[in-house]
């Protein structure tokens, strides 16, 4: 078995962030997180920081206290996107809308959106993927109009800039991800930011409340297991065993919200510089990539918004012919192109059994779901390797 083979995405985690966590595993002390807290509130402009065991916890009580300040509706969440938002949605008890996303931009579709906040969704859910900025004034101006809010789901938005200002910190209420592949990382984790309006009823003791011994000791195994094997040289190991379904889309019901073990809070708040440090990187991965492929290649680029910085937590090609079109598709796998989602989220068991009667209608997700795939962009990737990149993409037959 050929154990090197590039990860699509990589989140750093240090050697002194591993030592620390080893160091303070299993204590008490809730002052890592305090500071952590202190540091989202500072970075993302947030009046009230609220932490859990993901994102997708984090997004569940984010879609709640949508509802304490609109009233419960229906909720409309993007037609493709990460399964874990549908998840989410269906863990609440939600009624589900999709609106479509156009597939040249990532962004969402205003007419399809506007349409059912028209029918009465009053809780809208965006989610910048791989780091590409949405215009966020064009979305706020369709939702706030009508009466609704918008949540911006930003897991994916690590290093990325809309306007000079950070992927969640454009909306009343934003969530983050700290999972394996989100740019910043504790292993996992996630966080609830919230502005304006006062905190929201009922999470005023989760701020105090400690995670079980048990989550600690989860936590501390699945962070070290990241930390060895998360790297190229023996990253074909673990992506040789079926059951992980590494690089795989798969839905999983979303958990109960729990608060963020010690552990992911002390890693993230080690490795805080070196997540700083990969997002540089990974910008001037893509700007490389992007300019080697100008006017040059066949595979079609996202476009990128006016007045946005994008974060590039991978780099989106559209591939109409799928890895089929690459000259040779193995050597491209290995090179860290990857599938983005499926399908659509309305083709999600779980989801679609919430769907209300005409909300799945989605061309430009269906397109997507047929034609993304992702390249890697992080540190990892050697010179040597990029360059083999370029001249697959290159050679790429449409």
């Amino acid at each position: 078995m050929r154990l090197r083979r590039q990860l699509p995405v990589y989140s750093p985690i240090t050697a002194r962030a591993v030592r620390r966590v080893f160091r303070q595993a299993l204590r008490s002390t809730n002052e890592v997180e305090a500071r952590l807290t202190a540091r989202l509130a500072r970075e993302y402009d947030a009046d009230h920081v609220y932490l859990f065991g993901s994102g997708t916890q984090a997004l569940q009580v984010a879609v709640r206290v949508a509802w304490q300040r609109v009233g419960e509706s229906r909720v409309a969440l993007p037609s493709f996107t990460c399964f874990d938002v549908g998840a989410a949605a269906v863990a609440v008890g939600a009624r589900i809308l999709l609106y479509d996303i156009d597939p040249h931009t990532l962004q969402p579709d205003l007419d399809s959106l506007s349409r059912w906040v028209r029918e009465g969704a009053r809780v809208v859910v965006v989610t910048p993927l791989y780091g590409y900025p949405v215009n966020w004034q064009a979305i706020d101006d369709v939702v706030t109009s009508l009466g609704a809010v918008a949540i911006e789901d930003a897991a994916q938005g690590h290093g990325a800039r809309w306007r000079n200002r950070p992927l969640g910190s454009m909306g009343a209420i934003s969530v983050l991800s700290f999972g394996r592949g989100k740019g910043w990382t504790g292993g996992a984790g996630g966080a609830l930011l919230l502005r304006g309006n006062g905190s929201a009823r009922g999470l005023e003791s989760q701020s105090v409340e400690s995670a079980r011994k048990s989550e600690e000791l989860r936590a501390l195994t699945f962070l070290t297991a990241q930390w060895v094997l998360g790297r190229p040289q023996v990253y074909g190991l673990p992506a040789a065993i079926p059951w992980l379904a590494l690089g795989e889309t798969v839905y999983r019901d979303a958990r109960p919200p729990r608060p963020i073990t010690h552990c992911a809070a002390t890693c993230l708040d080690a490795a805080f510089a070196a997540a700083i440090q990969e997002a540089d990187a990974r910008r001037a991965n893509a700007a490389a990539l992007l300019a080697s492929l100008h006017d040059r290649s066949r595979v079609q680029t996202i476009q990128t918004v006016p007045e946005a910085s994008p974060g590039f937590l991978r780099l989106p090609l559209r591939l109409c012919r799928g890895l089929s079109g690459f000259r040779d598709p193995t050597r491209a796998v290995a090179l860290g192109v990857a599938p983005s989602y499926p399908s659509v989220l309305g083709d999600v068991p779980q989801v679609r059994a919430r769907l209300e009667a005409g909300g799945h209608h989605a061309p430009g997700g269906e397109a997507l779901s047929r034609t993304l795939f992702t390249a890697p962009t992080h540190s990892l990737l050697s010179g040597r390797e990029r360059e083999e990149l370029v001249q697959l993409l290159l050679e790429y037959r449409t």
